[in-house]
């Protein structure tokens, strides 16, 4: 006799963070990879949720991505404060153009390309909306993943 396997539910279609964490912690223990990574894509994916700006929305999904990368190292919550600040006193546009005029990359950068979630990084943001952003901040973000191996991404707006 036969028996069914388990139903998961789907991450993309949770919208509470606390119970994603908790599918992740269980996908993880059961060795679900592939559930615990759907369910890392959708934390990043609420941290922008309540913003319209589609820019804004996406900025914040990439510091929700880079806050959960802290969760992870840290075992606890840790709370991205000087992106944070830097958001609140300048704003999306310049905080992203700055992250991608940066030279270096950022160890939360290095963290979202590594574990291939490349598309929640500033630089990434910063391309999907070229238009809106300086050309040599479009060009600096483009060789950083260009450099990392991450294929740039087709122009929203």
């Amino acid at each position: 006799m036969a028996t069914d396997p388990i139903k998961v539910p789907d991450p993309s279609k949770m919208d509470d963070p606390e119970a994603v964490r908790r599918l992740m912690a269980n996908a993880l223990r059961l060795g679900r990879d592939d559930v615990a990574q759907a369910c890392s894509r959708r934390l990043y994916e609420l941290a922008g949720i309540d913003q319209v700006n589609p820019i804004e929305k996406r900025l914040w999904q990439a510091v929700g991505a880079y806050e959960e990368t802290l969760r992870k190292k840290h075992g606890r919550q840790q709370k991205a404060s000087y992106t944070r600040r830097k958001i609140a006193a300048k704003g999306a546009i310049q905080t992203l153009t700055d992250w991608a005029l940066d030279p270096a990359v950022t160890p939360g950068f290095e963290a979202l390309v590594n574990s291939g979630a490349a598309e929640f990084t500033g630089e990434y943001v910063v391309l999907e909306f070229a238009n809106s952003f300086p050309e040599e901040a479009v060009e600096a973000a483009r060789r950083k993943l260009v450099a990392y191996g991450v294929k740039p991404p087709s122009q929203k707006f």
